[in-house]
């Protein structure tokens, strides 16, 4: 039994990937925030990729158990947030 309980726990775990945020906490970014602000607000992003002179920060979550998948993105120039997505309210 104790065998099968952790085996459950580690799948638990590994089904989920990403970095989990708020859509909520995603509506609050606003143009001009810094980066702290960003990562204060939404936690350590997924991932960070570059185009140009742009960073686009990513956060992005998905749940292998459900299939459940979410994301968003911020563009990011000399350390400060200058692109904000429209994110619907349905939305969660």
């Amino acid at each position: 039994m104790k065998v099968f309980l952790v085996i459950f726990l580690a799948l638990s775990i590994t089904a989920c990937a990403g970095s989990p945020f708020k859509f909520e906490n995603a509506r609050k970014v606003q143009a001009g925030m810094s980066q702290d602000e960003l990562t204060n607000l939404l936690g350590k992003p997924y991932m960070v990729t570059t185009r140009g002179q742009d960073q686009i920060w990513v956060w992005s979550h998905a749940n292998g158990m459900t299939g459940a998948a979410k994301s968003v993105s911020f563009v990011i120039r000399d350390g400060k947030v200058v692109s904000v997505p429209t994110i619907p309210d349905s939305f969660e």
